[in-house]
Parts: structure tokens; C-alpha cells; sequence
């Protein structure tokens, strides 16, 4: 068996692409287990939305093809199964932090485009006293959206308007979420 997989290994650093697909229908097994393994410990985590389990089977099988390049097959101490299992493992862990770090970014930059969105709409209500506006926008918002549209371009936070109104920081960002929504398709001409 060892001496078979020597010769399979040797065949795919040659280049032989059947011999990768022999060696990849081997370890099928141990990358689906771990992928879906991986997939379990995100979802503990509530970081299960960024991966998905057939982007990190794929990224497992690269990482065993980079084992195979990469295995010292003269040295006897650590086996190519233990070697390609370790290999398999950091890639996924590799493969997780860049979808972490990219979700990152991509919330970071959701938070500025809010912020400056915000930032647009309060400047807008504290330079012009336009009463016409205003009265559409009261039309188009709910009395519970109107009451946290007052307070929010008055300039308070989230976390206050929540307190004062008794409801939920959720419930208080959503409305915020919605009054942005209905005052954008206002402003659209």
C-alpha cells in the first residue's frame, strides 16, 4: 500500500492528472469530513454565511495537490496522510480568515456608506426648512417611523432613541433603515 502510494504520488509531480483524480477520490472521505467539520464549528460561531462547504472541499483538494508538490517522500517520520491532513486543515483555516477579513471590509464599508448616507440626510434637514418635504415624508412614514425620523436627524443616536421611545436598538435601527428607504425614493426624480 505505501509503495503504491509513492508510485501515485510520483505520478502527480510528473504530472499525471489521472493519478491526482486516484488520489483525490482517496481522500474524498477525509475532505468531506473536515470541510463539513469546519462548516459545523463556523455555525457555532454564527460564521457559517461565509463559507460554503463546496468552496472549502475545493480549497481542501488544492491544498492536497500543494501537499503532494510539497511532501518530502524520502523522509520516514510523518506519513503523506498525516502530512495532507495537516495541510487540508490550514488551508481551511486560511480560507476562513479571508472570507472573515473580506466580510469585515465589506460591513466596514456598509457602516461608512450608512454613516455619510446619515450624515447627507441630517445636513439636508438642519440647512433648508423645506415644510413641503417634510410633509411628503411625514405622508410616506409610519407615526412610529416619524417619531424616530424627528429624533434621528435632530442628531441623537440609535442607543437614545431607544431608550426614549422604550423599544429595542434593532427595532429603532430598522425604522432608521426604513425612513432612509422612503425618503431615497422621495428624492429620486
Amino acid at each position: 500500500m505505501r509503495e503504491q502510494l509513492s508510485a501515485l504520488l510520483e505520478a502527480i509531480v510528473q504530472g499525471d492528472q489521472n493519478a491526482f483524480n486516484r488520489l483525490s477520490e482517496m481522500y474524498a472521505p477525509l475532505i468531506r469530513s473536515m470541510s463539513a467539520r469546519f462548516v459545523e464549528s463556523l455555525s457555532a460561531q454564527n460564521d457559517a454565511g461565509l463559507i460554503d462547504v463546496q468552496d472549502l472541499e475545493q480549497e481542501a483538494r488544492l491544498a492536497l495537490f500543494r501537499a503532494v508538490q510539497s511532501y518530502d517522500r524520502k523522509q520516514r517520520n510523518v506519513s503523506f496522510g498525516l502530512y495532507a491532513k495537516i495541510c487540508i486543515r490550514n488551508a481551511l483555516i486560511s480560507q476562513w480568515r479571508k472570507a472573515k477579513t473580506a466580510h469585515a471590509r465589506k460591513a466596514k464599508a456598509e457602516r461608512r456608506e450608512i454613516r455619510e448616507s446619515d450624515d447627507s440626510v441630517r445636513s439636508f434637514f438642519s440647512e433648508e426648512d423645506d415644510g413641503q418635504l417634510r410633509s411628503k415624508i411625514r405622508e410616506v412614514l409610519s407615526p412610529y417611523e416619524n417619531t424616530i425620523f424627528e429624533q434621528y436627524i435632530s442628531g441623537r443616536s440609535v442607543g437614545s432613541i431607544a431608550v426614549s421611545v422604550g423599544r429595542s436598538e434593532k427595532s429603532v435601527s430598522n425604522a432608521v433603515y426604513r425612513v432612509r428607504v422612503k425618503i431615497r425614493g422621495l428624492l429620486k426624480p
